[in-house]
């Protein structure tokens, strides 16, 4: 991927609260407590292809907030590996 250089801010997790900056390990112990690694490849598959398909009227009212709910996980999933990967690189 190319470098870009971020200022502080990007490089600040948004989703998470002081709690789970702290202790980033419990977001992924919730993250598989919410979704199941089956789970977790179908609803990556579904969105990717939706999204590339552009077919969003044949999902359902339900499907498209478990959708956008799992892209929040997610990005919460995201943040905290981000920070377990920053601490490391540190260490």
């Amino acid at each position: 991927m190319k470098t870009v250089s971020h200022d502080g801010w990007d490089m600040t997790p948004r989703k998470l609260s002081l709690e789970e900056i702290e202790e980033p390990e419990k977001v992924i112990e919730a993250f598989y407590d919410y979704a199941r690694l089956p789970q977790v490849r179908a609803c990556l598959w579904k969105g990717f292809k939706t999204m590339v398909s552009g077919n969003y009227p044949h999902l359902k009212t339900k499907e498209r907030y478990l959708l956008v709910h799992f892209f929040e996980q997610v990005e919460r999933l995201v943040e905290a590996t981000h920070i377990i990967h920053a601490r490391n690189s540190f260490n």
